[in-house]
């Protein structure tokens, strides 16, 4: 191997300097990182809740439209992603 092709390779291969991180950037970054999780899982559960909200309508009117039955509010679904009708409502 020629020595400036190891050369380049040396240089074009990624190295994490963390030497020169300090606990306070440690800590920003584990908070930043924390936030954005918190995101993250907030954004899962609305697109869950979502999901499973227009699924529940569907399948009430297609399934059983016939039976009393009032859909909770899309929050509801948003707080706790999950189908709120009755069993026997279900589509299988």
């Amino acid at each position: 191997m020629r020595p400036i092709f190891f050369f380049l390779l040396l240089a074009a291969s990624p190295v994490e300097d963390t030497a020169g991180s300090s606990p306070q950037e440690d800590t920003q970054e584990d908070s930043a990182s924390d936030k954005c999780k918190d995101k993250a899982e907030s954004l899962k559960n609305d697109m869950m809740g979502l999901e499973f909200f227009l699924e529940d309508k569907k399948d009430y009117k297609t399934h059983c439209s016939y039976k009393s039955w009032k859909q909770p509010a899309l929050p509801v679904y948003k707080k706790e992603p999950k189908s709120y009708l009755p069993k026997d409502c279900k589509s299988n």
